[in-house]
């Protein structure tokens, strides 16, 4: 009968429903039995990746921007330059030296959420390490190696200055850095001039470590120092390195000047305010305001004989300059490559060489409140 034709498999039917919801029921069950686990082990994978970009140092070092300060001004509470022994003269507005901020330097680390944030950054710049600092060097000796640098730097500017005055001086060999923690470190001072080793003078800093080399290491050197216009008498303890006895201290070709000048910048170290140290004290020295009452930033190195040289980070240092509301600034013609595309809205850049383009770039300012008819940047890489 046609009716009937169904009624033979109608027991079957309702069972493969049935035995289907019940794979998908124990599938669902399943799947959120396993979920929880998926998603700790996913979260704990996570944790680690935000940890690891947070906290994994990465071999790299990030320079930014540092402030720009003037140094006719103060500092940390401060007054910078102080001249005594000779005539200042009052003056006006600023010549501030630029500065740049490193981080990731011996004893500091960044991570790579830091590196990663610099690239996105203009004002940044991302160097390995080793392009700035030498390897398994410490974060003390890198102190030490920055202070000698500044010490030394400040000698060669103010002698530039008095060079362009007339003024004469004395060459003089001088302990221009004490290590932390080093033998010398409670018994030598950075500034004290060395007036003989064991009873011997020699003519140079290469004459000084000779003598000091031929003490047997770990016993103390007899020293004779100037310190604050006195001869002092010392005992100076040594430690023996490579099998030769070390003080600690960084010695350099230093002056004495007729004058005493204290230029104090806190834990700022390097060599890089040097031009701009010498035109300060040309500015104390001399009567009216170098500047005309601008702000004059600038950066550069300086030689005894008054050359210009090139400095690092030389964009961070235009962008701090124009933080500080500068007007113009002062780059080293070495820099210029570097400098060409890259200056910061409002702020005029000066090409110097030496200590006299400065000088001539600085008065011109001063004059006429213009940079026109200065060598510019362009100038120098079009030639």
């Amino acid at each position: 009968m046609g009716h009937n034709v169904g009624v033979t498999e109608a027991p079957t039917r309702p069972d493969r429903p049935r035995r289907a919801r019940a794979l998908i029921t124990r599938a669902i069950d399943d799947a959120q039995f396993a979920r929880p686990a998926v998603a700790l082990t996913s979260l704990v994978v996570l944790c680690v990746l935000i940890l690891g970009g947070t906290l994994l140092p990465v071999p790299y070092v990030i320079e930014r921007p540092g402030p720009a300060i003037d140094v006719l001004g103060d500092y940390e509470d401060e007054q910078i330059l102080a001249i005594d022994g000779a005539e200042t003269h009052p003056t006006d507005g600023a010549l501030m030296m630029t500065t740049v901020s490193v981080d990731g330097g011996p004893g500091y680390r960044v991570t790579p959420t830091e590196v990663v944030a610099a690239w996105f950054d203009s004002s940044k710049m991302v160097l390995p390490r080793e392009a700035v600092f030498p390897e398994d060097q410490t974060k003390e000796q890198t102190t030490l190696v920055n202070s000698a640098a500044m010490s030394t730097s400040q000698q060669g500017a103010v002698a530039v200055a008095l060079d362009e005055l007339g003024i004469d001086y004395q060459d003089v060999v001088m302990i221009a850095g004490v290590e932390s923690g080093g033998a010398a470190e409670d018994v030598l001072k950075g500034g004290d001039v060395i007036v003989s080793v064991d009873g011997e003078t020699a003519a140079d800093v290469a004459g000084y470590q000779r003598l000091i080399e031929k003490v047997p290491a770990g016993e103390k050197v007899p020293m004779t120092v100037r310190r604050d216009g006195e001869e002092v008498q010392l005992e100076v303890p040594t430690k023996e390195e490579d099998g030769v006895a070390r003080m600690g201290v960084v010695l350099a070709a230093g002056h004495e000047f007729p004058m005493d000048v204290d230029i104090s910048v806190g834990g700022i170290g390097g060599p890089s305010a040097g031009m701009i140290f010498s035109l300060s004290v040309y500015d104390e020295l001399t009567p009216g305001a170098l500047t005309g009452g601008h702000r004059i930033a600038g950066t550069g190195t300086i030689s005894d004989d008054g050359e210009v040289g090139p400095i690092g980070g030389i964009r961070q240092k235009m962008v701090g300059a124009a933080d500080s509301e500068a007007e113009y600034f002062l780059a080293p013609s070495a820099n210029c490559d570097e400098v060409v595309g890259n200056e910061p809205d409002g702020l005029d850049v000066v090409a110097v060489s030496t200590f006299a383009d400065a000088l001539t770039a600085t008065e011109t300012i001063a004059d006429t409140g213009s940079t026109e008819g200065l060598p510019t940047c362009e100038d120098v890489t079009t030639r």
